[in-house]
């Protein structure tokens, strides 16, 4: 080949790259209202978040783990609330509603890289204050995805853990046996390929599982209900952009909603309707008072009074790269995101 012919290979080449469009469908965007101070890991820290709901709403916490120290309570400004640097702590999840002897608490459970266990904490709802409730070993070999559900059928309340290597999957059942929380495994299933995120819908009893180059599956959450699975949304490289990442639902009514999912190969959310399965919409947290999000691990959604700054609600995003030069997460106004998803704006 000649050396202006290999020279203009070249330059169609590189025209080529320029003009390929980005992965994804287009996405809106909205802007977060609030971002939480840096956790304290370096490289690869933050990564999943949850919401506990204070009986005073402008009292709630935003939770997130640090996957290289432990779990994160913050005030509803980003402010640090609370730390706790109790081990490699990867998904976090939070339900109310626990009995531990006469005393109403909230649990937390969060997958423990450090102890290949499920961690529990509990929340005093007079003090806010969080503390450690124990651990259950975990028969796997890296606990990574986790979520709790509540029964809708007995109250039982339920933690659900997956494995990053052997990519199984393990429900146990929680109590209190009088000096902490206990966990009883009731079932065991494998996804196939790595799964990581994980959400369960209170309401309908059914669990959400993403696998994270495949998509996120739809299984019934109690324990009986074996490995029967449908596939809720595929990770198509158009709505969910591979890794499928972190998931949340918002509840609307006995059993509609949305469930939302961390696309994380182009920085957005995709989101869906939880009764049909149909694609909605997705969207990007952009710029604005604070910086946009990039490459999110866990999401989450807490539609209800968290007083006056967010009456409606709100969605978190861990972020990769916080302008700070840390990660940290960021928090978005709920009512800020509804029109989004309304047909009709």
């Amino acid at each position: 080949m000649t050396r202006p012919a290999a020279l203009a290979l070249i330059t169609l080449a590189l025209a080529a790259c320029e003009q390929a469009p980005p992965p994804g469908l287009p996405a809106r965007e909205v802007a977060a209202t609030a971002e939480t101070a840096r956790v304290a890991g370096s490289g690869d820290a933050a990564d999943d978040p949850a919401v506990w709901a204070a009986p005073d709403p402008a009292d709630s916490l935003v939770l997130g783990t640090d996957k290289t120290a432990g779990l994160y309570a913050f005030n509803l400004d980003g402010s640090i609330a609370q730390r706790l640097p109790v081990g490699r702590l990867n998904n976090v999840d939070v339900r109310g509603g626990f009995m531990a002897g006469d005393r109403e608490m909230a649990i937390v459970a969060a997958s423990d890289r450090t102890n290949i266990a499920i961690a529990y904490f509990l929340i005093d709802p007079a003090t806010r204050e969080i503390a450690p409730a124990g651990r259950t070993p975990l028969d796997l070999v890296d606990p990574y995805g986790a979520c709790l559900y509540v029964s809708p059928v007995d109250g039982s309340h339920y933690a659900f853990v997956n494995d990053q290597e052997s990519t199984d999957m393990v429900q146990l059942r929680l109590s209190w046996d009088g000096a902490g929380v206990t966990g009883e495994p009731v079932r065991r299933f494998t996804i196939g390929t790595q799964p990581e995120g994980c959400v369960a819908d209170d309401r309908t009893g059914e669990l959400y599982v993403g696998e994270e180059a495949v998509g996120v599956w739809r299984y019934g959450a109690e324990p009986g209900d074996g490995e029967a699975r449908t596939l809720f949304a595929e990770a198509d490289g158009d709505r969910i952009v591979p890794d499928v990442e972190g998931l949340a639902i918002w509840p609307q009514g006995e059993t509609g909603g949305y469930l939302f999912a961390s696309s994380q190969g182009d920085s957005a959310y995709a989101v869906y309707e939880l009764e049909t399965g149909a694609y909605v919409e997705r969207f990007r947290i952009a710029d604005g008072t604070v910086d946009a999000t990039t490459e999110t691990d866990g999401i989450e959604v807490f539609a209800g009074d968290l007083g006056p700054a967010f009456p409606q609600g709100v969605f978190v995003a861990q972020d990769d790269a916080d302008d700070s030069g840390g990660q940290n997460f960021k928090i978005v106004d709920l009512a800020d995101i509804a029109p989004l998803l309304d047909p009709a704006e």
